[in-house]
């Protein structure tokens, strides 16, 4: 256990220590006795023979190290975000609660001020499924359509949460079309979803959304007045011309790989 020990030592002589490091060496000295006694159990007697052996299967302590702090580090994380999941809508439950009395006996705005709730709420739901998404991102993909829904509710949290600030707190009499750019928001974020989690024939999601958010952007954006109605429909047949080039790149590209049976044969065979 000396030589382990020893071994440890120098290969981290001069690491910081902020616990994480203490941690680590104690689990891995505890793995390479585990092991030496499994050895010794097989018949090696040999204590330098042995020691050296053990050593040689851990070589790249470094290495090791790195990744058992970006673990430590992910398990601390979440033990946080678990500690505020539980106490976090009592708690913030209780601050809009105080913020809505004050706000409102300060500037008797009692019309307006249950945004705060609302909006706070909102924010909260965010947060909540916004965690969901990311530990089930971590699964399975047979898992991933969930995360997927849980992004679109998401996104449509915080579609409402300005609507509800545009409607009532600033008077925005166009605040519906809020709603259609939130569809397009979650088109959005579904697809680079697909991008980040390398979902097969995600080409398809983008050229359906494309479609299906052309109508959506062109009713957010002559809503809004910042282009006429007509001929602001010019938006949607654009989405379909944008479809198309997407298919013809597409194509082009598949076409540089072609289709061997040979090399299929040879990989199955290796």
């Amino acid at each position: 256990m000396e030589s382990f020990i020893d071994y440890i030592e120098n290969t981290f002589q001069g690491e910081r220590d902020d616990g994480t490091l203490y941690h680590f060496k104690r689990q891995l000295l505890d793995q390479m006795t585990e092991r030496a006694n499994e050895i010794t159990h097989s018949g090696l007697r040999d204590e330098k023979v042995l020691s050296d052996l053990i050593i040689s299967e851990f070589p790249d302590l470094p290495g090791a190290y790195r990744k058992y702090r970006v673990q430590a580090k992910r398990e601390r994380r979440e033990k946080l975000v678990n500690k505020i999941m539980i106490f976090g809508t009592l708690g913030l439950a209780f601050l809009l609660l105080v913020l809505y009395l004050t706000v409102s006996f300060l500037t008797g705005a009692w019309g307006k001020t249950w945004l705060l709730f609302a909006v706070g709420f909102l924010g909260w739901a965010i947060f909540l499924l916004s965690v969901g998404v990311h530990r089930i991102s971590r699964l399975r993909r047979l898992f991933h359509p969930i995360a997927r829904v849980m992004l679109a509710l998401a996104v449509m949290c915080g579609a409402s949460a300005i609507f509800l600030l545009a409607l009532v707190l600033f008077d925005l009499p166009d605040a519906w079309v809020l709603f259609p750019a939130g569809v397009v928001g979650i088109y959005i974020a579904d697809a680079v979803y697909a991008y980040k989690t390398g979902q097969k024939l995600r080409i398809i999601n983008y050229l359906i959304y494309i479609l299906a958010a052309s109508p959506m952007v062109y009713v957010f954006v002559c809503g809004l007045g910042l282009l006429p109605w007509d001929p602001g429909w010019l938006i949607i047949p654009i989405a379909i011309v944008v479809d198309i080039v997407l298919i013809i790149i597409k194509v082009a590209q598949n076409s540089k790989y072609k289709y061997r049976p040979e090399v299929d044969a040879a990989w199955n065979e290796n």
